[in-house]
């Protein structure tokens, strides 16, 4: 039996041709507002078709009045979805940005603000790197009040500055990427209702992508910034937000293709790695707050891959 690897049955790379920002909300009228007038400095090319397409996921409506009265530059297309979760949300832009007849999205979130490059940047990098189909940008963080260093500099909320330009990776974040619509439509691949309650939903979805040899690319060049509000500034969310992410790549990894051998060898390998975490964490805490807490995100993480390996339901934590 002759085996197609990835790179033989992929679709092929398609042209620019029309792009549409997708984001997500659910009542967060202000925010989306903030996004919205952010988005009107930014530059755009002007040989691209380009708009904006809104996902309101708040059954209610709350970002509709927003973008009715809203003066924008290029069009913006609202749609409701009243399934409740993210998944449904993001999949609600793909299947209307599919239905517009766009070639490509490029994700931000409604807490989130551009670079003025931001979308230049993502086109040109698409453009260089004919083998690399997603571009993966960077979201740096701000914080809006003054939190303790355990918080500011806990690696959740770090970038990784030491990947180089078109550097590979096995997934990404939603907040900041940009892709062809039509490995979405031949492949009829959306982002998982298990993921609607409990985040990481991205995670999942381009990583079966990354799969399937749609290769992610590391584009340090298409930049924006994220705020980081109370709700998200303190341990009990990092924790929350560690475990589910790691929850996530070892869900994504065996879900669609169990093999309890694969599993169990995976699962023990890692109640070992936890094992020892467990133990530099706690000679860690004579090292400093940062450098304790750090230990502990590193040892849920872990912890969620362990148990992500039996695919079990997932837990909601938003």
């Amino acid at each position: 039996m002759t085996i197609r690897s990835p790179e033989l049955s992929r679709t092929k790379k398609s042209a620019i041709t029309y792009i549409l920002i997708g984001c997500c909300t659910y009542k967060r009228p202000e925010k989306l507002k903030t996004l919205l007038e952010n988005l009107q400095k930014i530059n755009y090319p002007k040989d691209i078709k380009t708009e904006i397409l809104i996902a309101d996921n708040d059954i209610e409506k709350s970002g509709e009045s927003i973008v009715e009265n809203f003066h924008s530059k290029i069009k913006i297309h609202y749609f409701s979805e009243p399934a409740k979760g993210l998944s449904n949300a993001r999949n609600k832009i793909l299947k209307e940005g599919i239905n517009l007849g766009a070639s490509h999205i490029a994700f931000i979130d409604d807490d989130e603000i551009a670079d003025t490059n931001w979308l230049l940047n993502h086109i040109d990098f698409y453009n260089k790197f004919e083998n690399i189909y997603i571009s993966s940008g960077p979201t740096y963080k701000k914080f809006v009040n003054n939190y303790p260093d355990y918080i500011i500099n806990n690696k959740i909320f770090q970038v990784n500055e030491s990947k180089k330009l078109g550097t590979i990776k096995k997934s990404c974040a939603s907040g900041n990427v940009f892709f062809p619509l039509n490995i979405i439509k031949d492949n009829n691949i959306y982002f998982s209702e298990v993921f609607n309650f409990s985040g990481s939903e991205d995670i999942d979805f381009f990583n079966r992508l990354s799969e399937l040899g749609y290769t992610i690319g590391w584009n340090c060049n298409a930049i924006n910034f994220e705020n980081i509000y109370d709700e998200r500034a303190n341990v009990k969310w990092i924790l929350r937000r560690a475990y589910h992410n790691g929850y996530s790549v070892a869900y994504s990894r065996f879900s669609c293709n169990k093999n309890i051998l694969k599993q169990t060898i995976y699962f023990c390998e890692k109640f070992i790695t936890v094992l020892f975490d467990f133990v530099i964490t706690l000679f860690s805490i004579f090292t400093g707050l940062t450098n304790f807490v750090n230990m502990q995100t590193l040892t849920v993480k872990n912890i969620g891959k362990m148990i992500g390996a039996l695919c079990l339901k997932k837990t909601t934590y938003y």
